[in-house]
């Protein structure tokens, strides 16, 4: 026999009535039979078999989900949703925007969203009781449940009844709608709760029937604006695995987060407006390219490096951690991913035009505009003039031991933060010693260019592809400082006060890289030079260490600097010694891209400083990554972010086209952490780079490090957000953190 909902005689049909016996025509009947589930989507002409035990679940719009009895009769009992001020006990057909007007919208990675959280008691009874709170009033189940519906539950014992008892008649947790999510599960809402909650997939499945029954705006049928259940981590995951059968049962979907995420199509990652002309351009051209911030740059694929631009579109997806993103978060640009930008029809009729780009909510626009608006756009943007702090006195080579927080003024913050690092978690930070501000100082005070170096610097000019022309009027500032007898310091404030250098951008890099070539090649004071070598040799004998840029002008609550400055490997000896190398990190004050950065945020260039941090490289890496202690890819649930990849290939700034994995650490049931994995590396696409206990250690190392920190930034542990670089280093395994600033916004 089959089952239809037709009036053809060849089918049985399911014979469909509300309460009062009127036949309803328009529902969807889930048929299970030898454990396959069947969606019917009814009014059709289509049938299904019926074999010996089958169930059919019927489902209605406005109407409680119900089962048909053995004859093919089901009676669905009248839903009367109420919407109030702090609540809803659901939506109609067209009640999407008063769910929307009662959550809460989040940035996430899907594009805007609209978290809302529910409430459902009475489980034990006929009809329990549901409630979307107008989470904009009451963010807090808890204080919903008491205050709005005057339950008299103390905190223990609302998380006993709502988030522990295996036999409990609560259940709490958020529903998120995503507008701007396409595909297969395009405007899907998902269903979510506390990573903590020791809930099983049988509680989840009933709370999707009885929140679906009451989301009226939501299709009960098919993929596409659907209520889908999203297990929080791992743990959940793996419970849901063992049954597959039972979600399919009761036609209700469910995701893995990498499934979900797995539908982006575009990505709103960072809101803003700019003015600019759209420029087309490649990752490899960019390296050679002089960009500014009047630029909108189209890239098809991710760079490894992004100078200082007015806003940037990318035809490859990112993470809120890729270096584009961090770049136009600290700068406030607009940054959008979206695949095949290059040749979407929104953006290629404006490649070479001047153009008005906004991100927001989760969408952009992109329109001509003329030179006008432009030009009063960048009049409002300029910012009052910042002079980094710095103490220039002699205080020698500092072991970190000796450093502290504060002596970030003479050292920097990346060399005083990496010190209490160590301070806070001994071996799993590296130890080491910082060169304060005072001996660049006395490098560029001392320092000379005479007319040799002038030469020198002028035909590398030549070398590295730039015009004759400009390479001339480069050098003649070069030489005009050599005439002076100028120092270092000389020739960089004659570059910042030069009328042509301020207004000509190619003149300008030509210039800046004059100035580091003299900078690399001029001597170091020899008494200063034999005493590093010989503090590199005591710390690490014949082995490489790292010297690590230390600026007064990065990794600063407002100002994060992140990838503007060189760092490199030395030894104590030969011709990578440590007094050699050390002047191609001072040298990188005056790089391109970090004089314009600071030149868009109107920082001082005479007051820049650079310390360095020196400890010994790192072995073989088996994995790095980047973690921020809060979790910023849904900011509604605790726990930190983490982008991790195989090796040493770069994670923020990925090469060959490889995708880092990304995963929260989010509680997990009775306590400890466990991974929410996003996406897995595409150099380990079937497993994650981590096992459990690397996660649990990673998180443990990362909250001691935010509490030892917080007191420093003045805020709350809980509420730190710290960027974290670490690494898994071979042969063992080890855990390394290696670096410790705020994240690019502040604490």
């Amino acid at each position: 026999m089959f089952l239809g909902c037709s009036a053809s005689t060849e089918l049985a049909q399911l014979t469909v009535v509300d309460q009062a016996g009127a036949p309803l025509t328009a529902y969807v009947a889930v048929v299970t039979a030898a454990g396959v589930s069947t969606e019917l989507s009814c009014p059709c002409a289509a049938g299904v078999g019926l074999p010996e035990g089958t169930t059919v679940l019927v489902k209605a719009n406005g109407y409680a989900t119900a089962l048909a009895d053995s004859g093919g009769r089901v009676v669905l009992r009248r839903l009367f949703v109420a919407t109030e001020a702090d609540y809803a006990t659901g939506y109609a057909a067209d009640g999407v925007e008063a769910f929307r007007a009662a959550a809460y919208r989040v940035d996430t990675e899907l594009g805007s969203s609209y978290a809302a959280k529910f409430y459902i008691e009475a489980l034990d009874e006929a009809e329990p009781r549901v409630y979307v709170q107008n989470t904009r009033r009451h963010p807090i189940h808890l204080d919903f449940v008491v205050n709005v519906l005057g339950r008299p539950y103390t905190p223990a014992q609302f998380v006993e009844r709502t988030y522990v008892r295996s036999d409990r008649t609560e259940l709490a947790g958020t529903l998120t709608e995503y507008p701007q999510l396409t595909g297969e599960y395009g405007g899907a809402v998902a269903l979510s709760f506390f990573p903590s909650d020791t809930l099983t997939p049988a509680h989840a499945l009933l709370a999707h029937r009885l929140l679906e029954e009451r989301l009226g705006f939501l299709e009960r049928a098919g993929t596409a604006r659907r209520l889908v259940y999203v297990p929080a981590g791992v743990d959940q995951e793996a419970a849901l695995a063992r049954d597959p059968a039972l979600f399919a049962a009761g036609g209700a979907p469910a995701l893995t987060h990498v499934q979900l995420h797995g539908a982006v199509e575009l990505q709103a990652l960072n809101k803003g407006v700019a003015y600019g002309t759209l420029r087309l351009i490649t990752p490899e051209a960019l390296e050679t390219t002089v960009v500014g911030s009047t630029d909108i740059l189209v890239l098809p694929r991710l760079p490894n490096d992004l100078p200082l631009v007015a806003g940037t579109i990318t035809g490859e997806l990112q993470t809120p951690l890729a270096h584009v993103n961090v770049a136009a978060r600290s700068r406030g640009t607009p940054n959008l991913a979206l695949p095949g930008a290059e040749t979407d029809e929104r953006v290629a009729p404006l490649l070479g035009k001047l153009v008005r780009f906004e991100v927001a909510k989760g969408t952009f626009t992109l329109a001509e505009t003329t030179l006008a608006e432009a030009e009063a756009f960048w009049e409002s943007q300029k910012r009052e003039p910042t002079v980094p702090e710095h103490d220039d006195a002699d205080v020698g080579l500092l072991d970190f031991a000796d450093l502290l927080f504060s002596d970030s003024v003479r050292v920097g913050v990346k060399a005083a933060n990496l010190a209490e690092l160590h301070r806070a978690l001994g071996d799993t930070a590296p130890d080491g010693f910082a060169i304060p501000f005072f001996a660049y100082h006395q490098f560029m005070s001392a320092g000379r260019p005479d007319e040799a170096l002038c030469n020198g610097a002028r035909a590398d000019c030549g070398d590295e592809g730039r015009s004759p022309e400009v390479c001339d009027r480069a050098a003649a500032l070069c030489r005009a400082t050599a005439s002076a007898a100028g120092s270092l310091y000389d020739y960089a404030n004659r570059l910042i006060d030069d009328p042509e250098v301020t207004t000509d951008a190619v003149l300008r890099e030509a210039a800046l890289d004059g100035l580091r070539w003299c900078i690399h090649h001029l001597p170091v004071d020899p008494t200063f030079g034999a005493t590093l070598d010989a503090k590199v040799a005591s710390l690490v004998g014949s082995a490489k260490v790292r010297l690590r840029s230390s600026t007064n002008a990065e990794d600063l609550p407002n100002f994060s600097g992140a990838g503007l400055y060189e760092s490199h490997s030395a030894t104590a000896a030969g011709e990578k010694a440590a007094s050699s190398r050390i002047r191609e990190v001072w040298g990188s004050v005056w790089r391109w891209k970090a004089f314009e950065e600071r030149r868009f945020w109107n920082i001082d260039h005479r007051a820049v400083r650079m310390g360095v941090a020196v400890h010994r490289s790192f072995p073989e890496e088996a994995a790095n990554g980047v973690i921020i202690t809060q979790n910023v890819a849904d900011p509604l649930t605790e726990g930190m972010y983490v982008n991790l990849q195989a090796g040493e290939q770069p994670v923020t700034n990925p090469e060959g086209g490889a995708t880092p994995e990304i995963f929260s650490i989010v509680p997990r049931p009775g306590g400890g952490v466990q991974a929410q994995v996003r996406r897995l590396s595409s150099l380990s696409p079937e497993a994650s780079l981590l096992s459990p206990a690397e996660v649990e250690q990673l998180y443990v190392a990362c909250d001691t490090a935010r509490r030892h920190f917080a007191p420093f930034y003045g805020v709350n542990p809980a509420s730190l957000a710290l960027d974290i670089e670490f690494k898994f280093t071979l042969p063992d395994r080890a855990l390394v953190l290696k670096q410790a600033r705020p994240f690019a916004g502040g604490p």
